[in-house]
């Protein structure tokens, strides 16, 4: 007869701690990003410290920054655009002119908008300039890839000016298009949705 349920032997019982565990750190990832989607961003500003490991093991190929919590997350929805221009090798080639998208919350306001630099500014009024090139970068298929890009200016005053570090993940679509362009200067706007992370240093 095979073992009754309280039974298993003790290799068993390891196994299915174990794998209870990971599901739940996957449970807690996924409650992390539902509750900051839903937050505004003048109240969604620090998740609790289990949560953080729960997305260093989730995020494959690109993790948070270490000493870091999360200050906010939205959702982006908008373009990439790419402009021809001379490839030296003949013809011509699309490169990255600057993305332009707005950040949402999970309702659907529109809390502010993500430009050229690449910049992310907020409506109360904080602003910051990312880095170039990205501190980590974890290839996607089909669509932009992921990112970790440290936060070399900061303006204004609200949310953002606690922000040192922006995550890009969960990124869909954005690639430039796989016909060559045939003339210098054509633009082609490619449409994008992503979460973008927003990350603080902490002290110690």
């Amino acid at each position: 007869m095979g073992n009754t349920t309280g039974s298993y032997p003790n290799f068993q019982r390891k196994e299915i701690h174990f794998v209870c565990r990971r599901h739940a750190r996957r449970a807690r990832l996924r409650i992390a990003m539902r509750s900051h989607l839903v937050s505004s961003f003048g109240l969604a500003l620090i998740l609790l410290p289990f949560q953080q490991s729960a997305f260093s093991e989730e995020l494959s190929g690109i993790s948070l920054p270490e000493n870091s919590a999360i200050v906010l997350v939205v959702a982006a929805e908008g373009v990439q655009i790419y402009e021809s221009k001379r490839n030296p090798g003949g013809g011509f080639q699309w490169s990255l002119k600057a993305p332009e998208a707005q950040l949402k919350s999970a309702s659907g306001e529109v809390l502010g908008k993500h430009g050229a630099g690449p910049s992310w500014t907020l409506n109360d009024g904080s602003s910051i300039v990312g880095g170039l090139p990205p501190l980590k970068n974890a290839a996607v298929s089909g669509s932009i890839p992921w990112l970790l890009i440290a936060v070399k200016s900061k303006s204004g005053s609200g949310t953002l000016d606690k922000v040192d570090y922006v995550m890009r993940v969960a990124t869909d679509g954005g690639v430039a298009p796989t016909e060559p362009p045939s003339v210098e200067g054509a633009t082609a706007r490619i449409k994008y949705n992503a979460i973008y992370i927003f990350l603080r240093k902490l002290n110690g």
